[in-house]
């Protein structure tokens, strides 16, 4: 029963007219209507979703409402309401107060802790689930509190009852601010847990409310019956990967399966009728995915996250991106495709990050190919998934190669364990695809290979920095060859880099010959299949996701080598890779040399590859070992979003124009902050946004002359010459001077 119910006829019996109390200046929108907003959402997520909330029981819900009807209540002081009137040109309010104290510390203030029946416990956990359910860089002060509560709020007391259908508090105390400062850590225990559940789903609700959206989309949509609807109408049947997920939704899972298995579908058919987020490492993976999805499976409950996602839902022409934009953003959709640092960087504890561990609680959680991701953030997923895990979250991890440090550290913390993780691996040892050949030579000695082997089919040539890339094509331009020659790297703007990946897969599709040069961009991110490859050597499950690009649903045949690995003189060592790393994988793959590398040895080497005592000495141990060390002692709250953001990212790259585009654009950039229709500066942002380049802090601070005005001010106008010509997708990109180191 609704709190508005319980206390009307107490409080309002004869429906008397009530005072207005303004929530939101935008939709003139009243604190009740507001607060009925959120109970709606309320009833929507525990009917929809309220079994799959393993912690959440009868009374974690009531408290949920409590918090509910009382976290807004404090926006009824005048300071506040004078702010709105201002804002709707509506006549102002005379007052004797006018101390601006954050409302979210009043409504605490306001609520009858001691008519609540409540335990000494759920008191604490509505008052900071209240007081914090906005996160402030101000601190409460008892002072300013005491001052708006007793000399504003109080003697409004009785229309604040009749707005709200809600009992206040009959005699005002400010233990609470005491209470406040005292905030929940992880020293707290089990109680730690619900009061993030308590606080987060409060804020995914309001998020929601505020945005007038459900906090849950398109509950009855069902993934699992999608998949298997699209795989009937293509003829095709599950395989044993496949049938394994499927029998196991109510399972954690671990799986490793190799390229070309179909894990997206076997992920999906896990998820099945769940809400899920599905991660992976590259922007363009996820896209690809989320085009296979949405566009050849017909599910619409599908949404993107991540940091041009909204640019690519409008340069694919997506009916109602917006929409999709903006339901991804409050994690409403039922699955959600997301790069990790937008939804699992909470093991930061960042001010918050309740939000987002919340809405883990009802949902299941894809991991693809954990072993792409630096030390570093492998740490922050292992501490992800222990989280995830404590709220009554699901997991499955899919993955072509796993690092047994990192399978070693989730059964140490009981991550995975018998009882709620199944394994599986999958691998399909009589299906050969890839022979391969050492040479001790740097790569820049095999141009005259890959032009021979480019004659007849399609080549193509990773490397491990942009630099080197770059040096490759410029020889290979300058040799003057009468074949096509492409280049792709993280350095041209979003634009160009987009059209280049669409390029090599139509490429790829048509079969023409020739040579396409790239860096570890494509390793994991674009669905290739080439004739041969030759590339740099790198640690091995890096080397091995290279080599799913060449012979990717193919059995080799013949004596002939198609992958071309060069070990000499290799670029992006230390600055890319463990030079520990690239030298071991070196020795354990000598072996294979001339032969053909099998499905099962390529996991068994990686094993062997990332074993702790492997491993001892290394860079790559000590980073990830401080990192979940930093982890596991961090306090919470000493960060807010936008610090973890740049801590996981580490901030070594920003975003730049080079000056010559930027002249060009210049007007655009005018033209928005004069616009003011919403539609047209959305068009506009992006267009802007789409010339921007991802650049090395340390590369860029040399040229940058200066930052673009206001709202663009995060981008730097860079004084470089940027080549690549559109219309035939030829050119180097940014162009740096080759003295500088390269970090890329």
């Amino acid at each position: 029963m609704r709190m508005e119910n319980l206390y009307f006829s107490i409080y309002n019996p004869g429906g008397r007219k009530t005072t207005m109390f303004y929530a939101k200046s935008e939709t003139k929108e009243t604190i009740r209507e507001h607060t009925a907003r959120l109970l709606d959402n309320w009833e929507l997520l525990q009917d929809c979703y309220g079994e799959r909330f393993i912690r959440m029981n009868e009374r974690m819900w009531e408290l949920l409402q409590l918090a509910i009807e009382y976290h807004d209540i404090g926006k009824a002081n005048t300071a506040f309401q004078n702010k709105i009137r201002r804002a709707i040109q509506e006549e102002v309010l005379e007052t004797d107060c006018d101390v601006d104290v954050p409302h979210n510390y009043l409504s605490v203030g306001l609520v009858p802790f001691n008519k609540l029946n409540l335990t000494k416990e759920e008191i604490r956990l509505l008052t900071h689930a209240i007081g914090y359910h906005h996160e402030r860089n101000k601190l409460p002060d008892k002072e300013a509190i005491r001052c708006v509560l007793e000399s504003d709020l109080y003697l409004q007391r009785e229309m604040i009852v009749k707005h709200m259908n809600l009992p206040v508090v009959e005699k005002l105390s400010f233990r609470f601010v005491d209470r406040l400062l005292r905030r929940y850590t992880i020293h707290d225990g089990e109680a730690f847990w619900d009061y993030v559940l308590i606080k987060g789903l409060l804020q995914r609700i309001d998020h929601a409310a505020s945005a007038h959206l459900p906090v849950e989309s398109y509950t009855d949509q069902h993934i699992g019956a999608y998949v298997r609807y699209y795989m009937k109408k293509q003829s095709f049947q599950l395989n044993d990967l496949q049938r394994f997920t499927a029998s196991h939704t109510n399972k954690n899972v671990v799986v490793i399966a190799q390229t070309g298995m179909g894990k997206t579908e076997a992920a999906l058919l896990w998820i099945d009728r769940d809400k899920a987020f599905f991660t992976l490492p590259l922007r363009v993976s996820i896209n690809a995915i989320y085009e296979r999805i949405r566009h050849q499976m017909g599910y619409e409950a599908v949404g993107l996250l991540h940091s041009t996602s909204a640019f690519y839902l409008a340069e694919r022409g997506e009916e109602n991106w917006e929409a999709i934009k903006q339901q991804s953003q409050q994690l409403s959709m039922k699955l959600l495709l997301a790069t990790v640092d937008q939804i699992l960087k909470f093991p930061f504890y960042y001010r918050g990050f309740e939000k987002e561990l919340a809405s883990m609680a009802n949902a299941k959680v894809v991991i693809d190919e954990i072993q792409a991701y630096d030390p570093k953030i492998a740490a922050m997923l292992i501490k992800s998934l222990e989280m995830i895990k404590k709220v009554g979250g699901q997991f499955m991890i899919m993955t072509a190669t796993l690092p047994t440090l990192y399978l070693d550290e989730l059964k140490r913390r009981n991550i995975v364990d018998e009882d709620c993780t199944v394994f599986g691996e999958f691998i399909d040892n009589g299906n050969h695809r890839h022979r391969i050949q050492f040479h001790d030579r740097e790569i820049t000695e095999g141009i005259e290979d890959f032009i021979k082997a480019a004659r007849s089919a399609q080549v193509l040539v990773i490397v491990n920095t942009v630099r080197r890339a770059i040096e490759l094509y410029e020889h290979l331009s300058d040799r003057d060859v009468d074949i096509p020659v492409y280049l792709l790297h993280s350095q041209f703007t979003q634009e160009d880099r987009q059209g280049l990946e669409r390029r090599i897969k139509e490429f790829n599709m048509a079969k023409e010959k020739g040579i396409w040069i790239t860096t570890q961009l494509v390793e994991a991110s674009i669905d290739i299949d080439f004739d041969y490859l030759f590339t740099e050597m790198s640690p091995l499950d890096s080397l091995f996701q290279r080599l799913g690009r060449c012979y990717r649903r193919r059995s080799i045949q013949g004596e002939q080598c198609n992958i071309h690995i060069f070990t000499q003189n290799v670029s992006g060592i230390p600055s890319v890779y463990d030079e520990h790393l690239v030298r071991e994988s070196i020795c354990l793959l000598e072996p294979y040399d001339g032969k053909i590398l099998d499905e099962r040895s390529k996991v068994e080497l990686v094993e062997k590859l990332y074993e702790r005592e492997q491993l001892k000495g290394t860079a790559f141990l000590q980073e990830f070992e401080d990192a979940l060390s930093m982890f596991d002692h961090l306090d919470p709250y000493e960060l807010n979003k936008q610090e973890a953001q740049r801590k996981l990212r580490d901030i070594q790259t920003i975003p730049v124009i080079p000056r010559r585009i930027y002249d060009r654009i210049a007007d655009l950039v005018e033209e928005y902050r004069r616009c003011r229709n919403g539609e047209e500066r959305i068009r506009l942002r992006m267009e802007v946004e789409k010339k921007t380049i991802s650049v090395h802090r340390f590369l860029a601070e040399k040229y940058v002359s200066e930052r673009l005005p206001k709202p663009f001010e995060h981008i730097y106008i860079i004084d470089v010459e940027y080549d690549f010509d559109q219309e035939h997708g030829k050119g180097t990109g940014i162009q740096f001077d080759k003295s500088l180191p390269a970090f890329y």
